[in-house]
């Protein structure tokens, strides 16, 4: 017992005289090291996605540096993560203010109002980022989203290829590049920019779908399918790929193999309204029109937005000798965009 007793007050002196220690020295530190410390901990805290820890190290880091620009941008970013629009512009325009020279804050602010949908003010901010630093990987790759979502292709891939003159690793530059080169018709060119981004990184599911797309556009069917299942090898619950392997081998007339993806798409998801709609187009063309019709309206009921769903129920229910209600599906085909509708429409509705 003596012993114990012994063994106890030794272990509480070692433990006293540690945290004597540490008390010292954090009290020896000087307020821009005190700052220092907590804004690491902030930027690993933000790298964790642990926003909300990330504002209060950075707070304590604005604390004891008020002007400490770059803790302001950070917790810029940590408010935009947590939806904190107003604080985060506030601190972001507080930084640049400090040092107008730094393009990251204007490329930060940039990224806020991305996040809010304000695209004009997105550019304003990245145009500044530019015109400091015009080689920007990150802000020339954001203009180009911002030209592809006008449709503005050819300065899309400008501002893409920029992206990759100044990061030849930028994986998501040449997968986005691909997709503008897709949306162009050049189908050559988005197949080697999306080998090129595979090449850098295999380990993600969309690119590989993305080359899939790429190859059944070019009608390259064995290889579409060939990419589209390395995409689901890569993530089996990636139903996108899997509905996309499907709709390959049915356009190569493999309706079995079609089938087969599409009912697997419906066992992980029962209530996916384009699986449904492509069992409808099978069955139509093995002129199972009753199949057709029943598979299109439970598509239907999971979206009653599905365009292509209308139109192929509208073409059972002619097969079917269901005039009246053919020509009202086609109708719904046509409001929800499915152009083709209309010449259904023009020859078999009175009205």
């Amino acid at each position: 017992m003596k012993h114990n007793y012994l063994l106890a007050i030794m272990v509480f002196l070692m433990v006293n005289a540690y945290s004597q220690d540490t008390i010292k020295v954090a009290s020896d530190l000087t307020p821009d090291q005190i700052a220092e410390l907590d804004y690491n901990n902030g930027l690993a805290a933000l790298k964790k996605n642990e926003s909300s820890t990330a504002v209060e190290l950075f707070t304590k880091a604005l604390a004891a540096k008020p002007n400490f620009d770059k803790a302001l941008a950070n917790r810029a970013i940590a408010y935009t993560n947590l939806k904190k629009h107003s604080l985060a512009l506030a601190d972001i325009n507080s930084a640049i203010v400090i040092n107008a020279q730094n393009p990251e804050f204007y490329f930060n602010k940039g990224l806020i109002f991305y996040s809010l949908n304000q695209n004009d003010s997105q550019q304003v901010a990245l145009d500044k980022c530019l015109k400091i630093n015009p080689s920007h990987p990150e802000a020339c790759y954001y203009k180009g989203i911002a030209f592809y979502d006008t449709k503005d292709y050819d300065k899309s891939i400008e501002f893409l290829t920029k992206a990759i003159s100044a990061n030849p690793k930028y994986v998501y530059a040449y997968n986005d590049r691909a997709s503008v080169k897709r949306a162009k018709g050049d189908y050559a060119g988005a197949i080697a920019d999306y080998e090129k981004a595979i090449s850098l990184d295999n380990t993600l599911a969309f690119i590989h779908n993305n080359l899939g797309s790429a190859y059944r556009l070019n009608k390259n069917y064995s290889k579409a399918t060939e990419a589209y299942s390395k995409a689901i090898q890569i993530n089996p619950t990636y139903l996108v790929a899997l509905n996309n392997r499907g709709s390959a081998n049915f356009e190569n007339n493999n309706l079995s193999a079609a089938q087969t993806d599409f009912e697997a798409v419906l066992k992980k998801d029962p209530k996916n309204s384009f699986a449904y709609n492509n069992l409808s187009s099978i069955a139509i063309k093995n002129k199972d029109y009753k199949k057709a019709k029943d598979m299109a309206s439970r598509a239907i009921e999971s979206d009653a937005k599905n365009g292509p769903a209308y139109y192929n129920r509208g073409i059972a229910r002619q097969m079917l000798r269901d005039e009246a209600e053919c020509c009202a599906d086609w109708k719904k085909a046509l409001e929800l965009g499915v152009t083709g509708a209309k010449q259904f429409i023009n020859s078999s509705c009175l009205d």
